[in-house]
């Protein structure tokens, strides 16, 4: 009967479905067995090789789900590796998280997915010792990556448009040229390995600031450096033990911030004029021309004239102070102590009470 026709059918129907499901099943464990028996070979290898053939690396556990390993190449470029295998394995990539207490997560999350799509070209092949030499040979070739977040800080903060900024991860270096109008600075900074527990470098290129100021912006950025990373000889009452920072953005914080976008447009501080010329063709290099610029140690700076006249006119008690920040005015060219001033102040005005009365006597 028709009835009978289709229960037969139905029936049918439901044990070849059960045949596939069987027979699907019996696959994936074929499959599952076969990644097994792949894996199994692999962390024999694993266990036996990889310390040998990755530099720095410190294998933590190995099991049949995943790895754990520690690359290092110092304090400060460490990396740990959880490599965990896929079902699929090795037809699929393993899979690579990455954690470190001294890389930032950017580029953490870089290296995850450089690691991935390098496992991708080793489908159907042993992966994680290559992939482990390729996350070592990631931290030769890098320099900066531990020091990414000060490299983005300086593009977005102190950088404007015209300016540029040029890495070279391998051999540890950065250059830097940057304008405020007509002037311009060429830098370039460097690192070792030991960054940050070593200052980073600094050299100058081309510039059309006065030769001696750019000296003075490099001497001051050396020196901002090492008080980065040297302790104090003469620690502040109570202050906590010192430990080395990062010496990378201070120190550019200083020389394109405070120097080369700053100084273009600063004002004499007495005169409250401009202090250097618009045009850079313009600067003196007479250091006795009335607007040549003067810079002292507090930072401000002056036209020659302005300053001549102020550091010679009394009072000279205590030292003359900067008219701006207060602080006591040093420099090479006026070291001469309050009573030698006084003594030649008292002498001019004595040749001019001389003169005036000469000329009261001549009727002129």
């Amino acid at each position: 009967s028709d009835l009978a026709m289709s229960f037969k059918l139905s029936y049918y129907n439901e044990y070849k479905s059960y045949l596939r499901d069987h027979e699907l099943r019996r696959n994936v464990k074929a499959g599952s067995d076969l990644a097994m028996s792949f894996v199994s070979e692999e962390i024999a290898i694993i266990g036996n090789k990889i310390e040998k053939e990755v530099s720095g690396l410190e294998l933590l556990s190995v099991t049949q789900h995943s790895v754990q390993v520690v690359i290092k190449k110092n304090d400060h470029k460490q990396l740990r590796l959880l490599i965990m295998f896929p079902e699929t394995y090795p037809q699929d990539p393993i899979i690579v998280e990455v954690k470190s207490k001294s890389i930032p997560q950017r580029v953490m999350t870089a290296i995850e997915k450089t690691t991935e799509m390098e496992a991708k070209k080793l489908q159907g092949q042993f992966q994680v010792i290559p992939i482990c030499k390729f996350v070592r040979q990631f931290l030769e070739e890098n320099m900066f990556i531990n020091c990414a977040e000060e490299l983005d800080h300086i593009k977005k903060a102190f950088l404007e448009k015209g300016d540029e900024i040029k890495i070279r991860q391998k051999a540890g270096s950065f250059s830097l040229k940057v304008y405020k109008n007509e002037y311009f600075m060429n830098l370039k900074m460097s690192i070792t390995d030991a960054y940050p527990l070593e200052q980073v470098k600094i050299t100058t290129g081309d510039t059309n600031f006065p030769k001696d100021l750019a000296e003075m912006f490099v001497r001051q950025g050396v020196e901002l450096a090492r008080r980065c990373v040297v302790p104090p000889a003469i620690p502040a009452k109570g202050a906590p033990p010192f430990e080395p920072k990062a010496s990378i953005l201070p120190v550019s914080e200083y020389l394109v911030y405070q120097c080369i976008k700053t100084y273009p447009v600063m004002n004499c501080s007495l005169c409250d004029k401009q202090a250097f010329p618009s045009d850079p063709r313009d600067v003196t290099q007479n250091i006795r021309h009335p607007k040549y610029v003067e810079y002292v140690y507090c930072s401000h700076i002056f036209h020659h004239k302005c300053l001549d006249d102020y550091m010679r006119t009394p009072p000279f008690k205590d030292g003359k102070k900067c008219p701006i920040c207060k602080k006591q005015i040093f420099h090479e060219k006026w070291k001469e102590s309050a009573e030698v001033l006084e003594q030649r102040w008292a002498h001019k005005q004595a040749k001019q009470r001389e003169l005036a009365e000469v000329l009261d006597f001549m009727d002129l």
